[in-house]
């Protein structure tokens, strides 16, 4: 007996939008390609759509919740110089996009890519939950009053005994460039040093944390610059290589 097709499942307006957000900010990368939008912390797309799963599954496993998204994204992709060139025509020119696509382009067009990010955050954080097909159904989700503008962001859980046990075991004076707050601004900088995980969160993952081996005490500039790079964690014997050291 056949076993009766199952339908596949429709994508839905939240991951229009979301495939939308991928297409249009991600980060320039090296050789004119795309990484995802720094704020996933995300190293590779994989990761990037495994980010939107649980707001857009609908039932899809993840692999397939993944390719589907990737296609909505392809589908975007014509329409920005960031590297892909995305589902086209045998002319080279955008495909037809159904009226649920043109929406989201019609809805987002003239808005700023920080708004777009927001509100794509705001939608796979559950914050809004009312995303309808069309442009006058997207509401209207960053306002600005008095210079202020509210952020969602992605953070990782930090322990603060890592901290504490990492000042103690290491000290307060930069484990790069000796700098030491205190001795430089007096009583305002006592206490004070960054604390730096030698392997990043978004590769590591949950994990239990040495103090004395796993991070390093950096002050901030330092602290900056091994992060310069997206996606490369500058080790911290290459950094001390870049200070220029002038003899007085």
């Amino acid at each position: 007996m056949a076993t009766k097709k199952q339908k596949p499942i429709k994508r839905s307006p939240a991951m229009l939008v979301f495939g939308y957000y991928l297409a249009r900010c991600g980060e320039p990368a090296p050789n004119d390609k795309c990484d995802p939008p720094r704020i996933l912390a995300a190293n590779t797309w994989k990761e990037a759509y495994n980010y939107f799963y649980e707001a857009a599954g609908d039932g899809r496993t993840r692999e397939k919740f993944r390719h589907s998204l990737k296609g909505v994204r392809d589908t975007y992709d014509p329409l920005f110089d960031n590297g892909r060139v995305g589902w086209i025509d045998e002319f080279g020119d955008l495909r037809r996009l159904s009226p649920k696509f043109k929406g989201v382009i019609d809805a987002w067009q003239d808005r700023s890519d920080e708004e777009l990010e927001t509100f794509a955050l705001a939608l796979r954080a559950g914050l809004i939950t009312n995303v309808l097909d069309g442009a006058s159904s997207l509401p209207e989700v960053v306002r600005t009053e008095g210079a202020e503008k509210t952020f969602i962001s992605v953070g990782y859980e930090r322990d603060p005994e890592v901290r504490k046990q990492a000042i103690t075991f290491q000290g307060l004076t930069c484990k790069v460039c000796k700098f030491n707050f205190e001795e430089f601004y007096g009583e305002i900088g006592k206490g004070y040093i960054e604390v730096h995980h030698l392997l990043p969160f978004p590769e590591a993952g949950e994990r239990v944390t040495n103090p004395e081996s796993d991070v390093a005490v950096l002050c901030a500039n330092c602290h900056r610059m091994v992060h310069r790079k997206k996606g490369k964690c500058l080790p911290l014997d290459e950094l001390r290589k870049c200070i220029n050291l002038k003899s007085t």
